[in-house]
């Protein structure tokens, strides 16, 4: 399960705990970035990569064992990367589908810093709106929302911040963005990496992201049950050491996917159906958890004793 400090106000993470999860990405293996592009614009192979969290141990950096999407100019144990001082690269996502969802949107990012001098780790996050016109953006699309046309930086108009770190550097802390203003589209995050050190808590050069998830108030079905069809039940909640589903008989089981989310929306399992979910590991708790077919998403909530 990931490490999380979680940071906010009681107001705002009430309201984020009541949002359902639509696209959850945890960065543990290289195939969570399938689709995602990747551009070393200074071809140095310096770039944004998937794998183990980098942290100093006290006497050298050393590989971690959470798997995240890191950038980083120091290399390990020693040492930092060619070309520096003219690092600019990119990472844009595969296509986000929010049609689906509504009402108050939150993009929350669980951050990790490198060294205990890193006091604001962050990044601006640019976003994309896909249209008919253009349903796929370029990479110049987003150099254009990140510079203008006489070179000058501008400023993100979202960005994920993270501070308030504790001493263990395998900690993550957690970054909240209102991104409800793209409620029903579709979406492509780009994360930039550059040398320009105006505002430092957006251009921190080394950052882990234990894991990106967006989460909406409302998340509507794709289709429209008929009154009579029931929706998934869990039939003992509170549940003990595994989790009985009553599938909606609308589901085919061969097609259905079963995730489960902390409250903080950290995914924690991921399994194909079946009726019964071992869950025998988990820690006593309230959980979330996503039952999809993946045309149609239903959320529900248990608790673990």
């Amino acid at each position: 399960m990931k490490k999380l400090l979680l940071l906010g106000t009681l107001l705002l993470s009430n309201v984020f705990y009541a949002q359902s999860p639509v696209w959850v990405n945890s960065f543990d293996t290289p195939e969570d970035l399938a689709g995602w592009t990747f551009h070393d614009l200074n071809n140095n192979g310096n770039k944004w990569v998937q794998g183990p969290n980098i942290y100093h141990n006290g006497t050298t950096l050393a590989y971690g064992t959470s798997g995240v999407l890191r950038y980083s100019i120091n290399n390990v144990p020693t040492g930092n990367a060619t070309g520096f001082a003219t690092e600019n690269d990119w990472i844009i996502s595969s296509e986000i589908d929010l049609t689906s969802a509504s009402g108050t949107i939150t993009l929350a990012a669980y951050i990790g810093r490198q060294r205990t001098t890193h006091v604001n780790v962050g990044r601006g996050l640019y976003i994309y709106e896909s249209t008919p016109q253009k349903p796929v953006p370029a990479l110049s699309d987003f150099q254009a929302l990140a510079v203008d046309a006489n070179g000058n930086q501008l400023e993100a108009k979202y960005a994920i911040i993270g501070s308030g770190f504790t001493s263990d550097l395998t900690q993550t802390v957690e970054a909240l963005v209102n991104i409800s203003a793209f409620a029903g589209k579709k979406i492509y995050i780009g994360l930039w990496s550059n040398r320009i050190t105006s505002g430092a808590a957006l251009n921190s050069q080394n950052i882990n992201i234990d894991e990106i998830g967006i989460y909406a108030t409302t998340v509507l079905k794709t289709k429209d049950f008929e009154k009579d069809k029931r929706s998934t039940r869990i039939l003992k909640n509170p549940a003990a050491s595994e989790l009985l589903l009553d599938l909606n008989p609308s589901f085919s089981p061969e097609e259905v996917k079963v995730t489960i989310y902390t409250m903080m929306g950290a995914q924690i399992l991921a399994v194909p159906y079946n009726s019964r979910i071992d869950i025998a590991a988990l820690p006593n708790g309230t959980y979330l958890i996503n039952i999809t077919n993946g045309s149609s998403i239903e959320s529900l909530k248990f608790i673990k004793r």
